[in-house]
């Protein structure tokens, strides 16, 4: 817990918080755009598809010209995102432009902000310093809905995206007075054992792992709220109050555990976990967003430093930043 790293919690906690306002978007497309769940799947893809689309350049901009600047930049592209949800006021050109941005605000801060913390970390105690640093974010998962869903119930959704743009703002300035270590310069590899590297068959494993489990993972997030509507259940966020709180209790209390245990084994553990979790919301039913959202928090909260551990590992350190995007 240097300061650096304390720095960069609070950095990475602010942008969490913005990011997070976003995760009852649905509920804002279906209750006052009329959008229906197939509408609200097409609007998450579109910033899915833009932070699929912008990671390569991410990777190679963190690797290359460090983590610091592109925390910043993420940070300004959700204050932008939450200035322009200020003139939505119906499905249109404006809102997929939106979507956009914020998809690429969030690859770009976070991910630069996860190649710091792994760089500020000891390497045997890398998982447990990952998990940290993911508690830092995904904390907010719980504050920002529960938060968001009262401003827009007492003042509106407006100030809802603007309590999340100050947050990104926030984190922005933080961003300005992180220190980055010093990197001994790698050796140059040639162009294929560069590729391997990235794309060798042992990160792509890690890779086809994190691509399964982030399927169920955006599954959760974005279609439990329309199902919940549709079931009578208007208030959604105990979902990521439960998830936030579980997860953040294994991130804290248990990170030292999948360092000790191993990566892999602690992965495949956690996505076996995972795979349970999708069912549960349709076997437990729209009332008991609380339990199937603990429960994906116990998956989660070990999943994503073993499996992010586990990559990292295998990857060759000049290529840290790329890998992780």
């Amino acid at each position: 817990m240097t300061r650096q790293f304390s720095l960069l919690l609070l950095t990475t906690s602010l942008f969490g918080f913005a990011w997070s306002t976003y995760l009852i978007l649905p509920k804002f497309f279906a209750t006052e755009l009329g959008l229906d769940a197939e509408g609200i799947g097409r609007l998450v893809a579109m910033q899915g598809l833009a932070a699929v689309g912008v990671t390569p350049l991410v990777g190679r901009l963190v690797d290359r010209y460090g983590r610091k600047p592109w925390i910043v930049s993420g940070n300004l592209l959700l204050v932008a995102s939450a200035i322009g949800f200020q003139f939505v006021e119906q499905l249109g050109p404006l809102l997929y432009v939106i979507q956009v941005l914020w998809g690429m605000g969030m690859v770009f801060t976070f991910n630069s902000a996860g190649t710091l913390s792994a760089d500020l970390a000891p390497p045997e105690r890398l998982a447990e310093a990952i998990g940290i640093f993911g508690a830092a974010n995904l904390g907010m998962n719980a504050v920002a809905p529960l938060l968001g869903e009262y401003l827009a119930d007492a003042s509106g959704w407006k100030l809802v995206f603007a309590v999340g743009g100050v947050a990104a703002a926030g984190s922005a300035v933080l961003g300005f007075f992180l220190d980055e270590p010093e990197r001994t310069e790698a050796l140059p590899l040639p162009n294929r054992q560069k590729r391997r590297s990235v794309l060798g068959w042992p990160m792509l494993e890690a890779y086809g792992a994190t691509f399964a489990m982030t399927a169920a993972f955006t599954a959760l997030f974005t279609l439990h709220q329309p199902f919940a509507l549709e079931h009578g259940v208007t208030h959604v966020s105990s979902f990521f109050v439960g998830f936030a709180l579980v997860a953040l209790s294994v991130r804290i209390f248990g990170g030292r555990l999948i360092d000790k245990a191993g990566a892999l084994r602690a992965a495949i553990a956690s996505i076996a976990l995972y795979a349970l979790a999708p069912g549960l919301l349709a076997l437990l039913g729209a009332d008991r967003l609380f339990a199937v959202g603990a429960f994906m928090g116990l998956a989660h909260g070990v999943a994503y430093p073993a499996v992010t551990a586990l990559a990292l590992q295998r990857a060759d350190t000049s290529s840290r930043g790329m890998v992780l995007s």
